[in-house]
């Protein structure tokens, strides 16, 4: 029976890939197609792919250092060629990795953050992390943008790193808990962070460490699995053990970057062509549901300048059935996102960027079946 150990998204959503008890296969998104299918005497903890190339990183499942894929050691994998291209082996056991065209980013299991050099594997810098079990990190997924944050210093404290200026970001307050999840838009100047209550995520620039919006998940304490961001910096979506998917507008975090000069406003022209839809009728701005049940703690400790938060505009929201991990990304080409989830099913749904409410189920695939989209 094959078990899957790792799931995730290519850096803009367009593949993702299944690591295994037996290996791995990799998925084109939008269509649906199986791509690859690899088996190796064992298993894989960890498999990241860079872009929509054929190089990925690799961590095994086992602890026997002899192993090829053993889970303290980092395999640089060419799959074209079927080999490995280079290989680093560390003291305790890799816990998540990242992989970028000229670096990889990756944490072990004692409190150790890694920035590789991916050509020769040499080590650039090594941080030491909050302890947690998952290893958090996040980096910024654009090529020319190398931006990091990581749990630092005591309990529900962030650190960002930037690569691309001599910027030094105080330690962020973020949670009076300890941090369950954070994530980088694609830029790496917005940071979304989660503690272990579940029931809210907080925004912030990078640059300054200021928090900008404050977004309610729910009011019941859940465990947070995933958070993204889209491409364009317009929705950002959010997975639990709850079972729902929600979905922000990050409106007001790009409104406040903008508003700073941190990121460049468009031309009159591309402004109208963002705002109107293919039949030139205007496209009225996401909003979210105000709630005026912020914690006036919170407010005195992070300095924020309202009470409110904001509670999601879409909501999409898995069978009752489906109790496993899920991740999400967004579509590229319309406004719709797929949720995958450790039991190996694929869901897409749409969702009316301007009314919101419930997401529209277009598919469900269990990637194991046979049928002509898995051949």
């Amino acid at each position: 029976m094959e078990i899957i150990s790792h799931i995730a998204f290519n850096q803009d959503g367009s593949c993702f890939c299944l690591g295994t008890n037996k290996g791995y296969i990799i998925y084109n998104s939008s269509p649906l197609k199986k791509l690859c299918k690899r088996e190796f005497k064992n298993g894989i903890k960890i498999i990241e792919m860079l872009k929509r190339t054929n190089i990925m990183a690799i961590v095994g499942d086992v602890s026997n250092e002899t192993s090829e894929f053993s889970n303290n050691k980092l395999i640089i994998w060419d799959d074209s060629l079927m080999k490995t291209i280079s290989e680093l082996q560390f003291d305790s056991e890799i816990l998540r990795v990242k992989i970028k065209t000229d670096k990889v980013i990756l944490t072990t299991k004692n409190n150790n953050l890694y920035v590789i050099e991916l050509l020769k594997l040499n080590c650039l810098n090594i941080f030491e992390i909050y302890q947690n079990s998952n290893g958090l990190f996040s980096i910024s997924s654009d090529e020319k943008i190398l931006v990091i944050a990581f749990p630092y210093a005591n309990c529900g404290f962030v650190k960002i790193k930037h690569y691309n200026t001599d910027i030094n970001v105080p330690h962020i307050n973020a949670h009076d808990t300890n941090i369950s999840f954070l994530a980088l838009n694609v830029e790496g100047n917005l940071l979304a962070t989660c503690s272990q209550r579940g029931t809210l995520v907080r925004i912030f620039n990078t640059f300054n460490g200021e928090l900008i919006q404050e977004l309610r998940r729910g009011a019941k304490k859940a465990e947070i699995h995933f958070i993204n961001f889209d491409l364009n910096n317009k929705f950002l979506a959010c997975s639990s053990n709850s079972g729902t998917i929600h979905i922000f507008s990050i409106y007001t975090s790009i409104k406040y970057l903008k508003e700073k000069g941190i990121i460049k406003n468009k031309s009159e022209k591309e402004n109208k062509k963002e705002e109107t839809n293919i039949k030139g009728e205007k496209i009225e701005i996401p909003k979210n549901q105000k709630s005026f049940i912020g914690s006036i703690i919170s407010v005195l400790k992070l300095g924020i300048s309202y009470f409110e938060s904001e509670w999601s505009f879409a909501q999409f929201r898995l069978p009752k059935s489906e109790n496993a991990k899920a991740i999400v990304s967004f579509s590229q080409f319309d406004n719709s996102i797929n949720v995958l989830t450790k039991s190996g099913n694929l869901y897409k749904a749409s969702f009316e960027p301007n009314l919101g409410g419930e997401c529209d189920k277009i598919n469900e695939i269990n990637l194991f079946q046979e049928n002509p989209e898995n051949s």
